[in-house]
């Protein structure tokens, strides 16, 4: 492994999306339809305008967020950057128009919701329109919609979840795609917490030159999980851990947790977990009881600038002064300046990396619906689809760059980039990228 330092790059502000359409109901989502525009070339850019062929009729493709409370911050750049993709392709792919529906909300009470993810994967999967799905945002949700998905058969590409158990044999798989466990239906654009985890470990060890660590869970297939992958290389590579404590997401007061953690003098905490389970709570309630030490978290914190609302910044406030957020994506990407500048243009405001990781997603399904063999009926569509999708053969060009997927549906970039907190950033108090670790290399 290679930390590689990268200079801080302008533009990386983290806004409000209020160019984006409002989400429909959930399970009966309202049709937009996308704008006629120039096609992307291999590397993510547009290129010269393209009169695409529609002539096969109209396939849709259906998007699985959380779309309210502070999960809002982190899934309206995706849905944002999903739209840009499909617009820069003219509208369609392989013959067929695409369509992308408003959000298939997740949420419930402003918090994302499991059973709610797999009722709305229940409808979609039984819509023959829809050929494809991108989310969902949490593995949580993802583990409760994959077993569905891949026994409906449908294609599933996530811009977010990084949980290892949803793709890896070995971390409990095949438990939940049963119904056809050799035939890979659920792929991802962001590498897996067993990346995450230890990088986020890794920064404060050599970054930070600190050893004794307080680790706060929210307890969820997500939190705890990378919370685990942290402990363990934290304490592999000479680290302590001097508490560790997993609290669920409807607890409303951590006065004293953070009190007992006190004494237990740390020299930071790694939360595991999102901004809506507890994130800038933690880190308020951590200040209040004295503990003002570096306060690292997963991408689940990593959801929008200082004024967008409901993000864990937009929260924290001025509490947030020395918190570091990792990403289970590159940071610094290939044209990233040039894609930056056609996303604001598009919705007036600068992009997050979900962003990115939503419009890659939306090029697997334009790359695979351009490549796939023909079919005869919306049934064939869906399958040929998934199936040149998942292809570990094709390598993709993406926004993000060049990757495959595995015979698991995992990305080969393997790569985490690391954001710290500047109330003087570009724009207003924001996360700015610092630099990435490549587990790649």
């Amino acid at each position: 492994m290679k930390l590689r330092k990268i200079s801080a790059l302008a533009g990386v502000a983290v806004l409000a999306f209020a160019a984006c359409s409002s989400p429909g109901a959930t399970g009966t989502p309202a049709a937009s339809t996308p704008a006629e525009s120039e096609a992307p070339s291999s590397a993510g850019a547009p290129s010269a305008p393209a009169s695409v062929d529609t002539s096969k009729g109209t396939v849709k493709v259906a998007v699985a967020l959380p779309y309210q409370g502070s999960e809002l911050a982190a899934s309206e750049p995706i849905f944002n950057g999903i739209n840009l993709a499909v617009k820069e392709a003219g509208g369609g792919a392989g013959g067929y128009a695409i369509e992308v529906p408003d959000v298939f909300d997740d949420a419930v009470n402003g918090a994302h919701d499991p059973q709610t993810g797999a009722r709305n994967v229940t409808t979609i999967a039984t819509d023959e329109n829809f050929v494809a799905i991108i989310g969902p945002l949490n593995s949580s949700v993802a583990a409760a919609q994959i077993p569905i998905t891949n026994e409906a058969q449908i294609l599933q590409c996530s811009p977010a979840n990084t949980n290892e158990g949803l793709t890896k044999p070995e971390f409990g798989a095949l438990d939940i795609r049963k119904a056809n466990p050799d035939s890979i239906n659920y792929v991802r654009v962001v590498t897996t917490d067993d990346n995450q985890g230890p990088a986020a470990a890794k920064y404060i060890l050599e970054n930070l030159g600190l050893t004794k660590v307080f680790i706060i869970d929210d307890t969820e297939t997500f939190g705890d999980g990378i919370a685990d992958n942290f402990e363990t290389y934290l304490e592999a590579n000479g680290g302590t851990v001097v508490d560790r404590q997993g609290v669920p997401k409807t607890t409303t007061d951590y006065t004293a947790i953070l009190t007992a953690a006190k004494a237990q003098n740390p020299e930071a905490i790694y939360f595991g977990g999102v901004t809506a389970t507890g994130g800038a709570r933690i880190l308020k309630a951590a200040i209040q009881a004295g503990l003002d030490v570096p306060y690292i978290g997963p991408d689940g914190i990593y959801d929008g600038s200082a004024a967008t609302e409901n993000s864990f910044l937009n929260l924290a406030g001025a509490d947030a002064k020395n918190a570091v957020a990792t990403a289970a994506a590159i940071g610094d990407f290939p044209g990233k300046a040039d894609f930056e500048a056609r996303y604001e243009a598009e919705f007036g405001a600068a992009p997050t990396g979900y962003s990115a990781t939503g419009y890659a997603c939306a090029q697997v399904v334009i790359d695979a619906l351009n490549r796939m063999e023909d079919a005869s009926d919306l049934a064939g569509v869906r399958e040929n689809l998934r199936a040149a999708a998942v292809d570990p053969s094709i390598k993709y060009t993406t926004v993000l760059g060049d990757f495959n997927f595995d015979e698991n549906g995992d990305t080969s970039q393997k790569i985490i980039s690391f954001y710290t907190f500047d109330e003087n950033a570009e724009g207003g108090p924001n996360w700015v990228f610092k630099e990435q670790l490549d587990f790649g290399e």
